[in-house]
């Protein structure tokens, strides 16, 4: 059995710490929409990554839980990573992004399509909306993103690589919805950013 349970790969280092300052950082992004956060060093130093970024897997870790369900894009998908969330949070995995709470998939695979997919709540629990979480290829190039709302003094730039501009105008078409809509954050190596459903996005230029 310890055999077995090595193969997982480590969790966090202190579960109950190591996982309250991650779900801060993640409030942080969340509250300062498009401002990049860094993950403690020595959070993230002691996680066996399950084939996903060290940020995306902080991020799995503090977040989910049994009452949860998460969908992985086939390309991030594997038995070992299937094993190690369902070791560490109890967490519920579908095989349809719509039936999920949590998804997780790579910027190159994320289609526009994907905000159509995804639960975007209803009008008595619009909190039931899903949170997105996309690995993109840097948060310090790319499309530049005009960011405004709740958190936002002016304008806030985001700039996230790998993601294409169609993406970003399927998500415009769903604030006239809001309060539904989805969450996003966006995890590159050690570092993520967020935009809650209440962020309004244009592209600069």
């Amino acid at each position: 059995m310890s055999a077995v349970l090595a193969d997982l790969g480590r969790g966090f280092g202190q579960p109950v710490h190591d996982a309250q300052r991650v779900f801060r950082a993640v409030l942080e992004a969340m509250s300062r929409p498009g401002r990049v956060q860094a993950l403690p060093a020595a959070v993230l130093d002691a996680l066996e990554t399950p084939g996903l970024g060290r940020a995306t897997t902080a991020v799995l870790l503090a977040l989910l839980d049994a009452e949860t369900r998460v969908w992985l894009h086939p390309s991030l998908y594997s038995e070992a990573a299937r094993a190690y969330l369902s070791f560490h949070t109890g967490v519920q995995h579908v095989d349809e992004a719509h039936r999920a709470s949590f998804a997780v998939i790579e910027a190159d695979h994320a289609t526009p399509a994907l905000w159509h997919e995804l639960a975007r709540g209803s009008d008595a629990v619009p909190q039931d909306g899903a949170t997105l979480i996309v690995e993109v290829t840097s948060l310090d190039q790319g499309l530049a993103l005009a960011l405004r709302g709740p958190g936002v003094e002016t304008v806030q730039t985001l700039r996230a690589g790998g993601l294409h501009a169609g993406f970003w105008q399927a998500r415009r078409d769903l604030e006239s919805a809001f309060p539904l809509g989805i969450e996003l954050i966006l995890t590159c190596g050690d570092r993520l950013a967020a935009l809650p459903r209440s962020t309004r996005v244009s592209l600069e230029g």
